[in-house]
């Protein structure tokens, strides 16, 4: 494991440190499971030119980009909490970490959104509706 020293926003440290008292985990646990929540959908996004414009990379990776789909780990635990949160109800961790899966899920689904419509300019795919 690396160390590292970062200085966090009081109010992102007080939001850890509350969460961590909720699940009793220390704050650094709790910060490398949300790293490891977060991290692997920028990584697969940046795989296909998440700093880039979508109207800048080649048609290939347009195509991976409009049918890319969520982390399978994470859509199904996106899915685990969204059931539990109906039928049971979640801890205040839990609505933590399904807040942040909706938001990869969102986020995601934006970029996808847009390489669907370049593809459809490009006449890589046919438009969903004529």
């Amino acid at each position: 494991m690396t160390r590292i020293t970062i200085d966090l926003p009081v109010s992102l440290a007080e939001t850890a440190q509350c969460l961590g008292k909720a699940t009793q985990r220390e704050l650094s646990e709790v910060l490398i499971d949300t790293l490891e929540i977060v991290l692997p959908t920028f990584n697969s996004l940046s795989a296909v030119g998440n700093h880039v414009k979508i109207s800048h990379l080649l048609d290939a990776e347009v195509i991976e980009l409009a049918n890319s789909k969520m982390d399978v780990v994470q859509n199904q635990r996106l899915g685990e909490l969204q059931a539990k949160g109906k039928n049971t109800g979640l801890t205040e961790a839990e609505g933590y970490e399904l807040s942040v899966l909706i938001s990869i899920y969102q986020m995601g689904q934006l970029r996808k959104s847009i390489a669907l419509a370049e593809a459809v300019k490009r006449g890589l795919r046919d438009a969903l509706i004529p």
